[in-house]
């Protein structure tokens, strides 16, 4: 299991990334200050991509209550940012779930998202590799992704990556329509998910993987 200090070392951060076009960017974990800049990032996203989300990103409360309540040890989120004038703009985002106490100490749950602007130059398969990173300093083994059964796209990426199916909780998602899904779950050991990206090399940049 992992140690306290190797999950908050940070030092590594800001970590400069280059895209396929070129361009940099550069991954930190997010910070209180982030708010605003994470808000633009989900105005972002169109409609249909934010309606696979389990939050109504829509709404400034959602991103507020995020950073208020900021906990490294259960939540960490990475955020992906290119240089904007004195600032920065946020373009992409990942976060990493874990469990500190229990049963499922070695599940990891992940989400990755890309603004429309930053895909297909790689910041996808980036993202997620550097989640898979945290993971295993972390001791986690088993990745496991949420996805509603209507989410077509995410669906077919998850299984390239290698990921099965393990259960559904049905009519578990109430869309802002009042709508209810089906909510598949799906599982990869995390090593089998690093010789699927290698293997795979796949444009992960979708507006939303396993929101």
């Amino acid at each position: 299991m992992y140690r306290n200090d190797e999950m908050m070392d940070f030092r590594e951060y800001p970590k400069e990334i280059l895209l396929r076009d070129g361009s940099k960017a550069w991954l930190r974990p997010m910070k209180v200050d982030d708010r605003d800049r994470l808000f633009a990032f989900f105005q972002s996203l169109s409609e249909r991509s934010r309606r696979y989300f389990k939050h109504d990103l829509s709404r400034r409360e959602t991103i507020d209550k995020w950073c208020d309540i900021l906990d490294y040890d259960r939540v960490l989120p990475i955020i992906a940012v290119r240089r904007a004038g004195r600032g920065e703009k946020v373009v992409g985002n990942a976060t990493l779930h874990t469990e500190r106490h229990g049963w499922s100490t070695h599940v990891g749950r992940i989400r990755v998202q890309v603004a429309p602007g930053t895909r297909k130059l790689g910041l996808g398969q980036i993202l997620l590799a550097e989640l898979c990173d945290r993971a295993a300093m972390r001791g986690i083994q088993k990745i496991q992704v949420h996805v509603r059964r209507d989410n077509k796209k995410g669906v077919r990426l998850i299984k390239k990556l290698g990921f099965r199916k393990e259960g559904v909780f049905k009519k578990h998602a109430i869309d802002l329509r009042g709508v209810r899904h089906d909510v598949l779950v799906y599982y990869n050991d995390l090593d089998d998910l690093w010789r699927r990206m290698e293997d795979l090399n796949l444009d992960l940049d979708t507006p939303s993987m396993w929101p």
